[in-house]
């Protein structure tokens, strides 16, 4: 048997995860660093990287069990821009800045508001299902 309410649990969870990312990303979408370098001796960057949100199925036994959201650092979200006025510039002027597309923020945004109101729909139905086999049996 399928529990729906712990299938829409994890969508709830998950969702919370992306949203998450997706408000740290827009926080931190003007930020700045140095260039990272190739030279592994070299002092980490301080740029900030975008987060990644992938939803993987939780799935045991045949049946889907729900979702799980696996957020990671973008290894290449950074762009190199000349501002030899910064604090971070490097001896040719070049700061690095995260590649965050605020356009692509705001859909997740929307993506997360509707998945949210779906996983609630699916709670409330199933408390409705349940009330209403209570009411039955007694």
């Amino acid at each position: 048997m399928v529990d729906a309410l712990s299938i829409a649990l994890s969508g709830l969870t998950a969702q919370d995860q992306r949203l998450a990312a997706t408000a740290s990303n827009i926080a931190n979408a003007s930020t700045t660093g140095t260039v990272p370098s190739a030279d592994p001796s070299a002092p980490a960057s301080t740029v900030y990287r975008p987060l990644q949100v992938n939803f993987l199925s939780l799935d045991s036994g045949g049946s889907g069990d729900g979702v799980r959201a696996v957020v990671t650092p973008d290894p290449n979200g950074h762009s190199v821009v000349y501002d030899p006025s910064s604090t971070y510039a490097n001896s040719q002027g070049e700061i690095a800045a995260p590649n965050v597309d605020l356009g692509q923020q705001l859909v997740n945004l929307i993506e997360t508001k509707l998945a949210y109101k779906a996983n609630i729909s699916v709670i409330k139905t199933q408390d409705k299902m349940t009330d209403d086999l209570l009411n039955v049996i007694a």
